[in-house]
């Protein structure tokens, strides 16, 4: 009965604003959903690309030191325990005349494998790689044939049309090698370019006779995979396969909370926008719910009337959010890929949103939905409860809001401040750090009422008037409700200010590392690739040629090899160079004694969180390809913008002694006085050809930055999309106040006052609340910004940056704050003075 009478006819005399309070929550529910269906479609495909390449054996067998031979084959298939054996040996070879991510050459990957083998597992139920099976015409014994490849498709998709053979260049020592390949079947693989072998051909090919890269292993039923593990010779290793997803997962788990937790931003402001219309909605009906309540309605009758209000508005916006979800996530599907720039798949899927768990996701994201409405009805519910009917008729108004002492903000910000410096926990989330910018926000919105009369108090100081006392003296009495109606914008201009400071701090810190990492003026690799994907060795001859270039004052060789910290552990980057050549940040550097026999390495922030390495601490590492074992002393930390994981940089001298490997897999050129860089581009272009890839320090900084722009769009997005629905909550807010005082505006009118007058008396009121929640959201804002660029950020990612303040960007986010409330106000107070002064006072008006 009450809704038919009360809720239904105002919503329907006011559909706009209910369907802004609607929109509100649908934006929070539907950002926070489609970034959580973006984040595990691509998990989900990456590791299903993964396991479509690697197969799904019980275990994978690899030589503990160096390669396996096609002895420790013949072993393991005599040994009863093991049902099936596929050997595997791998290559990356450039794919002439086609054209990579960045104009770079395309390498396309190769695997030598038992084609029988997998067949043999399949025709026993127990498939061992389906996926990389060739499916050919003409039976097994099409797969016998020498010098066939079968593609998958997206190898397929670059060839010419009718094309029968496969022209390619595999890395060799001395001289690239060119290879010819008759095009065979297709493989069902769906990841970047690949082709199948069989595997006699592939180490004719690769060079490898005799060798292999790793054994895929299918025991037996009933066979324990561990126990058997353990019973190996001591040459072998064998492993269950790695779970790429899994570590993908957890190298991204930081990236997708900090996104998820951003995109609840919307969300979170939407809760006031919320609370700004069922307020506006309470104060133009108070003389109905007062009379209501004379004619009996109970204050709880009234109460559960306005949370059923924010529980539809809950549940409207909730169904729409996670509807427009499913939606916003299928179209970024569509736009960039079933890979979201992992660089992997080449087709875009909107299926990969369906295979994922979808039901506890939507009830989780619903569930915030319903609860932000719900707590936004909670004010305004409880004002409603505690009208004093008789009161409210006579035209006396509300009873004086709460308002919560300045010492209670004040123990918000500490125990916020306190939080912010405990250490992160699952993994490297930075859940204490999340709880103290809630605590500080909280805070700051507790102290706006004492901001607001502190800033009433400077008043007293100018000369006196009617206008500024009664100014005075409303902001001094109503300071609660300016909490109220300025706590949306607050909130999401506290949390622009600090996500623009925590990007800008970035950036600024990425442009010096820049101009650290890259102190040549041109870069020269091999465009080449080693089976583990990173760059081949440059030829020598080659190498002699640059650095005899005119165009060339210097060169500065470097190469990356493969550490392993722990025997079980994933190698991790070890990049040996000149370090008198420049390009070490160093954050932290050993001032202690260097211990006997050791090598000295300087390690990345990461290695030093994850892995305990700290400067002077002593260690063992392995080198993967050689096997050697290595007594290594860390001599500083150094800033790394290009990785996430461990990486370790070496002087170029000790790793040669300590390895024995004097190849180099990249040159830094330095010019020469008076030559140009096109020059040297030319030089360098005629001596390797299509074998080298380059690039000047202009272009990789450049690249850097695109990639930098790109990855926080998103961010700049989320961002604008809080702001906008915390502007739209001070509109509402401050229309429900005018609403609410137009029988104090009809008296003063009475009383004498002009139109004018009364609107320049709203000015400064609005003049006041708005410089608070400016300057509020402003100092909030950079609190916040301190826990991200000093805490989450080194917790989360392992970057450490230097805090910039970008002014310009902070006074134009301010100056949009204070605008939109002193504007809101305004506008609202117009309408609000536009009713007749007689009409105004009369108690039934």
């Amino acid at each position: 009965m009450l809704w038919r009478h009360f809720t239904w006819p105002a919503w329907r005399d006011q559909p706009g604003r209910v369907m802004l309070a609607v929109i509100a929550v649908m934006l929070g529910v539907a950002l926070a959903f489609g970034v959580h269906l973006l984040n595990g479609a691509a998990l989900a495909e990456f590791a299903r690309a993964a396991r479509s390449v690697n197969g799904q054996p019980d275990l994978v067998l690899k030589a503990r030191a160096g390669l396996l031979t096609d002895a420790d084959l013949v072993d393991l298939l005599n040994r009863p325990e093991v049902a099936a054996a596929n050997p595997v040996v791998e290559a990356m070879a450039l794919w002439p005349g086609q054209v990579g991510p960045g104009g770079r050459g395309l390498s396309i990957r190769l695997i030598g494998l038992d084609p029988l083998a997998l067949l043999a597992s399949a025709a026993a139920g127990r498939p061992l790689a389906a996926e990389l099976a060739p499916q050919v015409e003409g039976g097994p014994a099409a797969l016998l044939r020498a010098n066939v490849v079968h593609l998958n498709a997206a190898a397929r998709k670059l060839l010419p049309s009718g094309a029968t053979r496969l022209a390619l260049r595999l890395p060799a020592e001395g001289t690239p090698r060119d290879i010819e390949l008759a095009i065979g079947g297709r493989v069902a693989a769906d990841n970047t370019p690949l082709g199948v072998l069989d595997i006699a051909d592939a180490q004719a090919l690769f060079g490898r006779v005799g060798s292999l890269d790793r054994i895929d292993v299918q025991l037996a039923p009933g066979v324990d995979a561990t126990a058997w593990a353990n019973q190996l010779p001591a040459r072998w290793q064998a492993t269950p396969p790695a779970d790429t997803g899994a570590r993908l997962s957890d190298m991204t788990r930081s990236y997708r909370v900090n996104l998820g937790l951003l995109a609840l931003m919307a969300l979170f402001t939407g809760s006031f926008l919320v609370y700004a219309v069922l307020s506006l909605a309470t104060a133009q009906r108070l003389a109905q719910w007062a009379l209501v309540g004379v004619l009996g309605v109970s204050a709880r009758m009234r109460w559960r009337l306005i949370l059923t209000e924010g529980l539809v508005i809950g549940l409207a916006g909730t169904a729409l959010g996670l509807a427009l979800g499913v939606g916003l996530a299928a179209g970024a599907l569509k736009l960039m890929g079933s890979d979201l720039g992992l660089h992997g798949a080449t087709d875009s899927s909107a299926d990969l949103l369906f295979n994922q768990p979808l039901l506890l996701p939507a009830l989780v994201y619903a569930a915030l939905g319903l609860a932000a409405a719900l707590v936004a009805a909670l004010a305004p519910a409880l004002t409603v409860r505690r009208i004093a009917p008789a009161l409210v008729l006579k035209g006396l108004g509300l009873p004086a809001a709460r308002t919560l002492p300045a010492w209670a903000g004040l123990a918000l910000l500490a125990v916020g401040a306190s939080l912010a410096w405990l250490p992160p926990v699952w993994g490297d989330t930075s859940v204490a750090a999340y709880a103290a910018m809630f605590f500080l926000l909280m805070g700051g919105l507790a102290l706006v009422p004492a901001l607001v009369q502190l800033m009433t108090a400077l008043l007293a100081r100018l000369p006196a008037g009617a206008l500024l006392l009664l100014a005075r003296e409303r902001s001094r009495d109503q300071a609660t409700e300016a909490r109220r109606s300025l706590a949306g914008v607050l909130v999401a201009l506290a949390l622009a200010v600090a996500m623009t400071v925590m990007i800008g701090s970035f950036r600024e810190s990425l442009l010096r590392w820049l101009d650290q990492a890259l102190p040549a003026d041109l870069y020269v690799r091999s465009a080449l690739r080693g089976a583990n994907g990173m760059p081949a060795p440059l030829p020598p001859l080659l190498l002699t040629a640059l650095s005899r270039l005119p165009e060339a004052a210097r060169t500065s060789p470097q190469l990356t090899a493969r550490l392993r910290l722990a025997s079980s552990g994933e190698p991790v980057a070890l990049t040996a160079r000149d370090l008198q050549a420049g390009g070490l940040p160093l954050v932290e550097n050993w001032t202690g004694p260097a211990a006997a026999g050791t090598l000295a390495v300087w390690v990345n922030e990461a290695a030093r969180d994850r892995d305990g390495l700290k400067p002077g601490h002593v260690f063992q590492g392995e080198l993967v390809d050689s096997g050697r074992a290595l007594k290594l002393q860390v001599r500083g930390v150094w800033r790394d913008y290009s990785r996430q994981n461990t990486a370790l940089w070496m002087a170029l001298d000790d790793y040669r002694r300590a390895s024995g490997d004097t190849s180099t897999a990249e040159l830094a050129l330095w010019l020469a006085p008076g030559r140009s860089l096109e020059s040297a581009r030319t030089a360098v272009r005629q001596l390797g050809g299509d074998n080298v890839e380059m690039a000047d320090a202009g272009e990789l900084r450049a690249l850097s930055l695109k990639i930098f722009d790109r990855s926080f769009a998103i961010t700049v997005w989320l961002q604008a999309v809080a702001l906008a629905v915390g502007l739209f909550g001070v509109i509402a807010s401050q229309s429900a106040q005018a609403l609410a005082r137009k029988r104090e505006f009809g008296l003063l009118r009475h009383l004498g006052l002009s139109r004018r007058q009364l609107q320049r008396l709203l000015l400064i009121e609005a003049s006041l609340s708005g410089g608070a929640g400016a300057l509020a959201g402003l100092a909030l804002g950079l609190g916040l910004s301190v826990v991200l660029v000093y805490v989450v950020n080194p917790q989360s990612f392992h970057w450490s940056m230097e805090m910039h303040l970008p002014v310009a960007r902070l006074a134009a986010l301010v100056g949009l704050a204070f605008a939109a409330a002193v504007g809101a106000s305004l506008l609202a107070g117009r309408r609000a003075l536009g009713a007749d002064a007689v009409r105004a006072v009369r108690e039934d008006a």
